[in-house]
């Protein structure tokens, strides 16, 4: 489907592109009619019919500049959408270097999963995702991923979600429009315009101000009339010019600040206003669709859709442009006002829309990050759309993979994460897909609570505070060893864990104690409010100490009544009697043969603890077995050590 619908707009791409070429010889073609017939015209002494085909010629090149810019615009758009179905073969594919590049991020290690999990870079999760082509929703998209939402918020998403994955065209627009905004789509040039929009009046604290502007533009014009008449003497003109100088003078630098306020970023705004208008005729019908329509659209109050309000801001910034020429400028301020009211217009707009301004590009920004997620749907037809249902104890999935391999590479595994009291204990030996299982869970928590698709066969789980610790990296900067930074963010795993249980939590028990014992009918089971996913914790110690340690963090975390999966090589980890009843053992395993292709995975998972390693068969099959070389003969008695 994305192959046909390219080779369509490919198709219209070249119709286009003869249309403006067609237009180009147009112009062309009249310029040089236009001179030439001028010319001749003049030197036949026909002076009055040469100025009616500069007229003439006038009005039709500037017709023709318009149809010109439209061709080339649609040529554009054609080219776009064209691209932009090209780029689903290579998301659906996984060919990273034909996507168009992420948003760079700083790194987040202050966040409980971004680094962790994947979520900005090079093969990321926005770069798998992120088809949005403005600021606003680039960083909408980046905020539901960071930010989970709440129940009743995922669900309408998700709705939203599921009606724009069918609507191809409605979204080829949509990006084509976003990223035919080009660098005016950026956030922060429009700041100091957003400032001018939500600020208050400038002229409604200098009534005198606008009186002058009533007042003293009729009286100039009426003595003017009368001095051409010969009615009055000079000074009986030149005086209201006079004090309409002074008056203007006092003005005038107030007057050019606002006008340069809101001519600050107001370019950045109008390019939003053909996108708004694809929202506005979006044929959508959900109920949060419908929300950000009512956002964009008219209201009972009478107020106009936002692209027609964006056009008359353009349209009266461009009445503010006559500044910029002296020569006209200089009459029309002193005689007329032309500033006072022109300003005067402007913040009646202000006082009209300007609050409206930032609640547009927010709305725009949630259409554009829904299409993402809608996109990611329609690529994906065999995923799902999660539950999340406040009453579950444990996060279920059946057939649940890592979104960001490759569909044809993906192996899918049952998992099953809690209740509370227990956590996901998997070992395996290197390579077998031990972090890989712990970033499927993870990412496909993030996409379930952002309300889009997973991918999984079903997915059901609670809404959760999703904590991670399985990229840790020391600071030389920071003075911080490799162990110290391990143990900085287990301590916000479990701060996390304790902090984000909600009411029904039992009271934190001490590390060491078993769980209390509950009759069955009174077992009243604990909700998880936190997801910890752990791989390979406190590595850079020795082994007998790491493994005490990483049983008191286990005991911390328990608890608290948090749910989570750990990674570990360490396949005694749990053997401590507290802790054996509570883990839940499943692990991943290899199959070993002789040379180079003797060690192939099937990353299936399996019930209980691994029971074989393969740390000296891949230091073998890396050239390193045996101290990487021959073996030192040992020398004979008697002779000599060289």
């Amino acid at each position: 489907m994305y192959r046909d619908r390219a080779d369509r707009f490919d198709r219209e791409a070249a119709t286009r592109l003869g249309t403006v070429r067609l237009y180009g010889r147009l112009r062309l073609a009249l310029f040089a009619a236009a001179v030439a017939g001028t010319w001749i015209l003049f030197t036949a002494g026909r002076g009055s019919a040469a100025w009616a085909v500069i007229a003439a010629a006038t009005v039709t090149f500037a017709f023709l500049v318009a149809r010109h810019h439209v061709a080339q615009r649609r040529l554009f758009r054609a080219q776009v959408m064209a691209d932009f179905n090209r780029e689903g073969i290579a998301r659906i594919r996984r060919r990273w270097s034909e996507l168009p590049d992420p948003p760079i991020a700083s790194p987040r290690k202050d966040h409980d999963y971004a680094d962790d999990l994947d979520l900005h870079g090079h093969a990321s999760l926005l770069h798998l995702v992120g088809v949005c082509g403005s600021a606003p929703g680039r960083a909408t998209l980046e905020r539901w991923l960071l930010e989970r939402a709440d129940p009743d918020t995922i669900a309408m998403r998700q709705e939203a979600v599921r009606e724009m994955a069918g609507a191809y065209d409605f979204r080829d627009r949509l990006v084509a429009e976003a990223r035919m905004m080009g660098d005016g789509g950026e956030e922060d040039g429009m700041d100091g315009f957003l400032a001018w929009a939500e600020g208050r009046a400038w002229l409604a604290g200098r009534w005198w101000g606008r009186a002058a502007g009533i007042l003293l533009p009729a009286v100039n014009l009426t003595a003017i009339v009368l001095f051409s008449l010969g009615l009055v003497p000079i000074p009986a003109m030149v005086w209201p010019l006079v004090i309409s100088t002074l008056v203007y003078t006092w003005l005038r630098k107030g007057l050019h600040r606002c006008f340069d306020e809101a001519d600050d970023g107001e370019s950045g705004v109008r390019r939003f206003a053909p996108l708004l208008a694809v929202l506005i005729d979006a044929p959508l019908q959900t109920a949060y669709a419908e929300e950000i329509l009512r956002r964009l659209g008219a209201d009972p109050a009478g107020r106009r859709t936002a692209p027609e309000e964006i056009a008359t801001l353009r349209s009266l910034l461009d009445l503010s442009d006559a500044r910029r020429s002296p020569l006209l400028h200089i009459p029309l301020a002193v005689v007329l006002f032309w500033d006072v009211h022109v300003l005067a217009a402007l913040e009646r707009w202000k006082a009209r829309s300007g609050a409206r301004v930032r609640d547009w590009l927010d709305a725009a920004g949630e259409a554009e990050a829904l299409g993402a997620l809608a996109a990611l749907a329609a690529d994906h037809p065999d995923w799902t759309f999660p539950v999340i249902d406040p009453a579950a104890t444990t996060l279920h999935g059946e057939a649940i993979g890592h979104p960001l391999l490759e569909p044809a590479a993906c192996v899918t595994n049952d998992v099953e994460v809690g209740p509370a009291g227990s956590f996901l204990l998997v070992t395996g030996s290197n390579m077998s897909g031990k972090s890989t299982l712990l970033k499927a869970v993870g990412v496909n928590a993030v996409l379930a609570q952002t309300g889009g698709p997973v991918c999984a066969r079903s997915l059901r789980m609670p809404p959760m505070r999703i904590v991670t610790s399985i990229y840790v990296e020391d600071s030389l900067a920071d003075g911080v060893s490799y162990f110290m930074a391990g143990l900085q963010r287990l301590k916000v795993v479990v701060d996390a864990a304790r902090n984000g249980v909600g009411p029904s939590r039992p009271a934190i028990a001490s590390p060491t104690d078993s769980p209390p014992e509950r009759a069955p009918d009174q077992a009243t089971p604990t909700i998880p409010h936190t997801l910890y996913l752990l791989d390979e914790i406190l590595q850079g110690t020795n082994s007998a100490e790491r493994r005490i340690a990483a049983r008191t963090v286990l005991r911390h975390l328990l608890a608290t009544g948090a749910i989570g999966a750990v990674t570990t090589h360490d396949l005694t980890l749990a053997d401590a009697e507290d802790l054996v009843e509570r883990a839940v053992a499943v692990h991943f395993t290899d199959s070993v043969g002789d040379g180079v292709e003797g060690l192939t995975f099937d990353y299936r998972l399996r019930d209980g603890i691994a029971t074989s390693t393969n740390a000296l068969k891949l230091l073998e099959l890396a050239g390193l077995g045996d101290g990487g070389g021959p073996r030192p003969r040992r020398p004979h008695r008697g002779s000599r050590k060289p």
